[in-house]
């Protein structure tokens, strides 16, 4: 098996806006690298492409783009290409133009940006051997929906809050560590844990990898400088850092190092139980599935027009007022064009004994932990916000239970079901 690597910075100029909040933050500073990530492995016969960005997102077109890039310029097939967002809120907004201040002409290179370390990955391959372990990492994420003493479920209620009565679902403590290996020496590693990457909070102005930035960090320092780390969030749709009944608030960079440093001491564990792994032979599939676009009651679409139409909440500055403002246009968005469905990619590449799972979303934890439990494969990564960027994907009982990530959400109850029986459709199929 040969493998190569490449890291790429990607940083946009300063004054663009940072996503993942509902106010505008012009970054200001860079406080560490906005990167891509790429690892291309070959079987002799089939050449994979795996790249990592520190994106909040990565937008279908985005991917479109640089897959046929990568396609003239490597010959690796676009079904053979996986991109994803690890998630951090620190990151550049490349969505609507008239809500945020971007700069095009970064949004135009990006594509050549991430081919770029794919191709420079392509020239850089070597022999390697590959080690697999799953670690265990529960003290650094959080399920964020949580039951309150009225009955009602609310995300991020408050750390002391006393109105909780107990958290609404689990985690996913996996730490999945596959480890590729050159002349006796560890030369990268794939690391695979789900939890939101917005630790640094809506409160900063500089660009930042978040906790992943310090994970990379400290396997440096351990492993050397020419060591290559990529992180690949897993389902985290209602996870993040934040534990509701801690008695002091967690956040901010001081935080987002000990996550890192935490979860880089969890890949150094995995390194010293890894067993040999075969990642031969490759294959890949991209299947599209039809997903349901949720539907609103004449009631809801009018108390949406009624709002918009309210001076006082449509020039709200507050991110409350800038979420609902949002939604409400995103609700009529969809009314008004008459479009029912769309179509996604679910993607599954198989390295030998490692599935690998692309959802185009924020899954919720529950499905990724299905989907590993009813996989095929010797082992499973989920990564999420892979190949495209839908929002959120609840399950059922959260879809009907609102709260944020229910209220987001643009596509039906069903959605997240689809999802996985595609991906085990998948994954029945191939060898």
């Amino acid at each position: 098996m040969l493998a190569g690597f490449h890291i790429a910075d990607i940083t946009p100029p300063l004054g663009v806006h940072l996503a993942g909040h509902f106010v505008h933050r012009p970054a200001d500073e860079i406080h560490d690298p906005i990167t891509a990530r790429a690892l291309v492995l070959d079987d002799g016969s089939t050449r994979v492409a795996l790249v990592g960005t520190d994106l909040v997102g990565i937008p279908e077109q985005l991917v479109a783009e640089t897959r046929a890039l990568i396609t003239d310029q490597t010959g690796i097939p676009p079904e053979a290409t996986m991109i994803w967002a690890t998630h951090t809120h620190a990151g550049p907004e490349l969505g609507d133009l008239r809500r945020s201040p971007q700069d095009p002409r970064y949004n135009k290179l990006l594509p050549r940006m991430l081919a770029g370390a794919v191709v420079a990955a392509s020239h850089s391959t070597r022999d390697i051997t590959a080690r697999l372990a799953m670690g265990t990492e529960d003290r650094i994420s959080f399920n964020r929906r949580y039951r309150m003493r009225d009955g009602t479920i609310q995300t991020n209620p408050g750390v002391g809050n006393p109105a909780v009565a107990a958290v609404d679902g689990p985690i996913d403590p996996d730490v999945g560590v596959l480890l590729l290996d050159c002349d006796g020496r560890s030369a990268a590693a794939l690391v695979n844990f789900a939890c939101h990457l917005d630790v640094i909070g809506s409160g900063n102005h500089s660009y930042s990898a978040d906790f992943p930035h310090f994970m990379h960090e400290a396997l440096g320092a351990v492993y050397g400088p020419d060591f290559h780390s990529i992180f690949a969030n897993g389902a985290c749709g209602n996870l993040n850092h934040i534990n509701v009944f801690a008695t002091r608030r967690q956040g901010g960079f001081d935080h987002a190092r000990l996550m890192g440093r935490t979860l880089a001491g969890e890949v150094l564990k995995a390194d010293f139980i890894a067993e040999p792994i075969e990642l031969t032979p490759i294959s890949c599939t991209a299947e599209r599935v039809e997903l349901k676009l949720r539907s609103f009651s004449d009631e809801e679409i009018a108390g949406f027009r009624s709002d918009l139409d309210d001076p006082e909440f449509a020039s709200s500055r507050m991110s409350s007022g800038n979420f609902a403002r949002g939604r409400a246009e995103r609700a009529l968005a969809i009314v008004a064009s008459g479009i029912t469905s769309q179509r996604v990619e679910v993607q599954v590449i198989r390295l030998g004994d490692l599935a690998l799972i692309a959802i185009p979303g924020e899954y919720f934890v529950e499905f990724g932990v299905e989907l590993k439990e009813r996989s095929p494969a010797a082992a499973t990564f989920v990564i999420e916000l892979a190949n495209g960027s839908i929002g959120y994907i609840p399950t059922r009982a959260a879809f009907e239970g609102g709260a944020y990530e229910g209220s987001s959400a643009r596509f039906d109850a069903a959605a997240g079901e689809t999802l996985a029986a595609a991906a085990l459709r998948i994954l029945a199929s191939t060898p």
